[in-house]
C-alpha cells in the first residue's frame, strides 16, 4: 500500500488517502523543521495547500503505508523522502492524540487501538 506524492499533490488528498486505509488515524503536516522545537499547531499546513510549497521534491515519491510500518517509520519517510514534517494522530473518543509513547507500534495496531477506544 503506497501513497503517491508529487509537487502538485494537495495535502488534503494525502490525508484522505491515508484516512481511507486507517479511519482511526489521521496525518497532519507542519512547516517547522526544527527537531529541538516541538511542532506547533500554528505551524500546521493548510489542507488546501500543494506539497510543492513545503516539500523538497525533485520527482514524485511513494510512501509505504503498509500495515506493518510503524508510526515512527512513516513520519521518518515523509521527512527523508519528501522533506515534510508529518505527525500521525490516533482517535481517542472525541479527541485526536499524538501516540508519541507508542510510535513504535504498527499503523495497524494504532488503528485498532483507535477503533477500540472510540
Amino acid at each position: 500500500m503506497t501513497l503517491h506524492i508529487g509537487q502538485e499533490s494537495q495535502i488534503r488528498n494525502i490525508q484522505n488517502e491515508f484516512n481511507k486505509v486507517y479511519p482511526f488515524l489521521k496525518i497532519e503536516f507542519f512547516k517547522n523543521s526544527s527537531k529541538e522545537k516541538p511542532l506547533q499547531k500554528s505551524e500546521k499546513i493548510n489542507a488546501g495547500e500543494k506539497v510543492k510549497l513545503f516539500a523538497h521534491l525533485n520527482r514524485s515519491n511513494k510512501i509505504d503505508i503498509g500495515k506493518q510500518r510503524t508510526v515512527a517509520q512513516l513520519q521518518e519517510d515523509f521527512k527523508e523522502l519528501c522533506g515534510l514534517n508529518a505527525l500521525v494522530y490516533r482517535k481517542s473518543g472525541n479527541l485526536w492524540i499524538e501516540p508519541s509513547l507508542t510510535d513504535d507500534w504498527t499503523l495497524e495496531q494504532q488503528n485498532r487501538e483507535g477503533e477500540f477506544i472510540s
